[in-house]
């Protein structure tokens, strides 16, 4: 199988690179198109404003990556061109790979939800239909990606990277600087934090490893360390490992029902307490793989009940992990079920 893979490929803890290393595992051969827009340029935040705005403005490519696309198309017979969110993907690109190569199969992932605006571009909707499948973990937008003139949508599960999300030999000093009770990586919103405040407002040791607003509440109360910074790479991966209990909440703006942490915290070997959903509950058994509430009140209660039931915590994290190598949950399972199914 010869695959072209596009996307976002930089940065140790990005989740397109790591389906990009799948991708190498699965194939024969891989070539790479990098998508990153980091920075953004002052004309491209000016355009993505306008367009979320209601106007039909494109963002440029600044890497141009639509006709490095289509001079490797040229010149490859590549039977997957696999485009991870393909934000600056513009729909002529498209065309011309159907126009030359019209055996490829054009494969889009997004790990976002796709039918906001919020994650869209004008070119980005212009695509959708040319797209020959859709690949989202959100079960709850296939629907309204259809009405966006989807052809083929699959849902799949998030999924970690086995080469990456994996218990650590931790020692004492990572646990002293990357642990504790309860510990929350990740941007700030209201209902997470109102849930965190509420912890340590009971006596819960809470600790957040987050940027931006998480500063506000530096000095809210002796219970909450609020660490001004990002966990990447290995850190990251000992941190959710390091503490007794790592908090999963769920992204309400894009009306998440799982999300990446969901199968990172188990697949590092950490004790997950997650938001309840019907999706959570499909991929762990409650009580003996994971840990999940529904009300603050409830998170209060599981907090202090597992921080005082260490074996039985240890051993629910033990099982986390098990089902999430016995069910497939990484990336390199998932991404051959999903190259299966669009081959077949």
């Amino acid at each position: 199988m010869k695959i072209l893979s596009v996307g976002a490929l930089s940065g140790l803890s990005n989740t397109c690179l790591h389906r990009n290393w799948a991708l190498h595992k699965i194939a024969d051969h891989v070539d790479e198109v990098k998508t990153d827009l980091h920075p953004w340029s002052f004309w491209c935040k000016v355009r993505f404003h306008l367009f979320q705005l209601g106007l039909p403005v494109t963002i440029p490519d600044n890497n141009g990556e639509n006709k490095t696309i289509c001079s490797l198309v040229s010149q490859n017979n590549y039977d997957i061109v696999w485009i991870d969110k393909g934000q600056t993907i513009f729909p002529e690109t498209l065309q011309y790979i159907k126009k030359v190569s019209p055996h490829s199969i054009i494969v889009s992932y997004s790990p976002d939800n796709m039918a906001l605006r919020h994650n869209q571009t004008q070119q980005y909707l212009k695509c959708i239909p040319l797209y020959d499948y859709i690949v989202t973990n959100k079960s709850y937008i296939i629907d309204d990606l259809k009405k966006l003139g989807a052809q083929n949508v699959l849902f799949v599960n998030n999924s970690y990277e086995d080469s990456f999300h994996h218990p650590r030999e931790l020692s004492e000093q990572d646990i002293q600087e990357l642990g504790g009770d309860v510990g929350f990586i990740g941007a700030w919103e209201k209902e997470r934090c109102e849930s965190i405040c509420y912890l340590a407002d009971h006596g819960i040791k809470v600790r957040v490893f987050g940027v931006g607003k998480w500063a506000d509440y530096n000095n809210y109360s002796p219970n909450l360390r609020i660490e001004e910074r990002q966990l990447l790479g290995e850190d990251y991966c000992k941190s959710l490992q390091a503490f007794k209990i790592s908090l999963c909440f769920l992204r309400k703006m894009n009306f998440d029902q799982q999300t990446t942490r969901s199968v990172e915290i188990p697949a590092c070997g950490g004790f997950m307490l997650a938001e309840r959903t019907e999706e959570h509950l499909s991929m762990f058994e409650e009580g003996k793989e994971a840990a999940f509430f529904s009300s603050k009140k409830e998170l209060l209660e599981k907090c202090s009940y597992y921080i005082e039931h260490e074996e039985e915590r240890i051993h629910i994290a033990e099982n986390g992990f098990l089902r999430c190598h016995n069910s497939g949950y990484s990336n390199n399972e998932t991404l051959r079920r999903v190259l299966r199914i669009v081959n077949e």
